[in-house]
């Protein structure tokens, strides 16, 4: 959906909208935000800072923090869902990825990824196949508060971690959890959004106002180029091969008519099941650190003082940076010079490579 830059005024329209907020949340609903200060009113979760939400200048609704679209202040009310998806061969297609407004691909063993899936503003009727998490999902969950996270479970030592992040942790055996007896297990789990939103809701998880991401319609100045004595340097912004491990590559090429990149894993189209087609606003890759953990796994850092990130928007390619300085910070996407990157509205997936397989141009 297309939308005006954000206005950054947040006064009057501010007032009217968590009025709407409150309005929208009856009073009985324990998802609902209270308002900051308010008797009773928790701390507010990270990233929200008390504020009231950016609203759209031109419909007066709010903005959604992941997106930066328009949303009813119902959708702004209730609490984010964050689904674990795996992306093996036998998982494919997945169920629900098209509705995602945020998703996080990271390395696991064996050279494949998974997939962490923030769903928000819409929630798919199903979404899966889920997989266990893993230790980076602590970094990337703990910056985003007590919110819903639904996965398979864990090992022993990674649960313990997972112990410690503010998250609403659900796994099979709750409402909303179900197997599809047409696929093979461990590859036939699957979850319905809404069923465990309303568990997690009723087990303390709360809305997030604020992430500190900056979305702006209008492309930025410093688009990176061929270097001009270069040879069969194709467009930067025009794709991107992400190699995420020896043998796994993700791509996206621009789709200019719809305004979004196209996915493909190992140069085969990504196919999910659902109504819609999988399309990325924005694409973000992210330099981070490999290690071997205690385990023997290989494993992400999540965490840094600041590191190389690249950003694809409008079939551009620019540098930033990214920082999160603690397990418990917000992720926050930077200009080189250290001001939030203007992503365009719309979904964003993120990608946590290796810092030296980072795509470079020429």
């Amino acid at each position: 959906m297309p939308s005006a830059p954000i206005s950054r005024g947040r006064a009057a329209a501010a007032g009217v909208v968590l009025a709407l907020l409150l309005a929208a949340c009856g009073g009985a609903d324990e998802a609902a935000p209270v308002q900051p200060g308010a008797p009773g009113a928790p701390a507010p979760a990270p990233g929200s800072g008390g504020d009231a939400p950016t609203v759209d200048p031109v419909d007066g609704r709010p903005r959604s923090p992941f997106t930066g679209l328009p949303v009813d202040p119902d959708v702004l009310a209730r609490p984010l869902l964050i689904v674990k998806i795996e992306n093996s061969e036998s998982a494919r297609p997945q169920s629900g990825m098209d509705a995602a407004d945020v998703v996080i691909e990271e390395l696991v063993e064996g050279g494949i990824t998974r997939f962490m899936v923030l769903f928000h503003g819409e929630l798919p009727p199903v979404a899966g196949p889920i997989r266990s998490a893993r230790p980076v999902d602590v970094d990337l969950l703990s910056g985003l508060g007590p919110s819903g996270f639904a996965y398979s479970g864990a090992r022993a030592e990674v649960e313990g971690l997972l112990a410690s992040a503010p998250s609403i942790r659900v796994v099979e055996g709750v409402s909303g959890f179900f197997r599809d007896d047409a696929r093979r297990a461990p590859h036939n789990l699957y979850v319905e959004p809404a069923a465990v939103l309303d568990v997690v809701a009723g087990r303390g998880a709360r809305p997030l106002i604020d992430i500190g991401w900056a979305f702006d319609e209008l492309a930025p100045e410093g688009a990176l180029a061929c270097p001009a004595n270069a040879t069969g340097c194709a467009d930067p912004g025009g794709s991107v091969v992400i190699e995420m491990s020896r043998s796994f590559r993700s791509g996206w090429t621009y789709d200019a008519a719809a305004g979004v990149y196209r996915r493909d894993q190992n140069g085969r189209p990504f196919a999910a099941t659902g109504p819609g087609e999988v399309g990325a606003a924005n694409v973000v890759i992210l330099a981070t650190r490999h290690y071997v953990g205690a385990s023997g796994y290989d494993e992400t850092d999540a965490t840094t003082t600041g590191a190389p990130a690249l950003v694809l928007r409008d079939g551009r390619r620019y540098e930033a940076r990214w920082e999160k300085p603690t397990s418990s910070d917000l992720l926050r996407i930077l200009t080189p010079d250290g001001r939030p990157f203007p992503l365009k509205p719309g979904p964003t997936w993120l990608h946590l490579p290796a810092a030296d397989r980072m795509p470079t141009v020429g």
